[in-house]
C-alpha cells in the first residue's frame, strides 16, 4: 500500500481517559466550523461496543450472509461499506480509506502516533492520559478542559468549539484556510 499521502494530510485525534466526556459532541463542532471554511474532513471513530449497521432482513445482510468478502450500500446522498474482519484494523489502515480529505479527525485511538487533544472534564476523571508514563506525553499537544490546569502544554476551554478548532487550524493545518 503506498502510504506518501498519509504524510501530507494533516490528522488530529481526540481522545480522554473516559467515556462521556464530551469527545463527540466537541468533534461536532470542529467539523461544522472546518466545514463552515470549507475544509474536507474525514472522521475516524473508534467504538469498542462491536458496532452493527448491518442486521437481518436487509438486502446488504443477505449479500452479506451470502458470503461476500464487501458489500457496498449507495444512495444518492451516502455510501457505506460492509465488510467483515478477522483482526482488528490498524490507524494507518482505517487512514486510507481519506486520502481525499484535507483533515482526518480520529475519536479514540489512545495509542496511536498522531497528535493528541485529550479531553478533561473534572466531574468525569482527574487523571490526564498526558501525564500517564504509559503513552507518548509528546503527542499531546493541548487539553480541552472545563477547569484551568497547571501542565506545560496549552490548554484550550471545551465549551469554546471556536478556540478548540482556531488551534487545531493553526497547529495542524499550519493556519491555511482552504477556497
Amino acid at each position: 500500500m503506498e502510504d506518501s499521502y498519509l504524510n501530507k494530510i494533516p490528522v488530529i485525534s481526540i481522545v480522554s481517559t473516559k467515556s462521556d466526556t464530551g469527545k463527540t459532541t466537541l468533534i461536532e463542532n470542529i467539523i461544522k466550523i472546518l466545514k463552515n471554511k470549507k475544509y474536507k474532513v474525514g472522521a475516524i471513530k473508534h467504538d469498542v461496543h462491536k458496532f452493527e449497521i448491518d442486521y437481518p432482513g436487509k438486502d446488504s445482510y443477505k449479500l452479506t450472509e451470502a458470503g461476500a468478502d464487501k458489500v457496498v450500500v449507495s444512495s444518492d446522498s451516502k455510501l457505506a461499506m460492509i465488510q467483515r474482519i478477522e483482526t482488528k484494523r490498524t490507524i494507518d489502515e482505517l487512514l486510507w480509506l481519506f486520502k481525499d480529505m484535507d483533515i482526518i479527525i480520529i475519536e479514540g485511538f489512545k495509542d496511536n502516533k498522531f497528535p493528541k487533544i485529550e479531553i478533561h472534564r473534572k466531574e468525569v476523571d482527574s487523571n490526564l492520559l498526558c501525564q500517564n508514563p504509559k503513552f507518548d506525553s509528546s503527542s499531546f499537544i493541548a487539553v480541552a478542559s472545563n477547569e484551568p490546569l497547571n501542565i506545560n502544554i496549552p490548554v484550550l476551554d471545551i465549551n469554546n468549539p471556536e478556540e478548540v478548532c482556531d488551534f487545531i487550524e493553526r497547529n495542524i493545518l499550519g493556519g491555511t484556510a482552504v477556497d
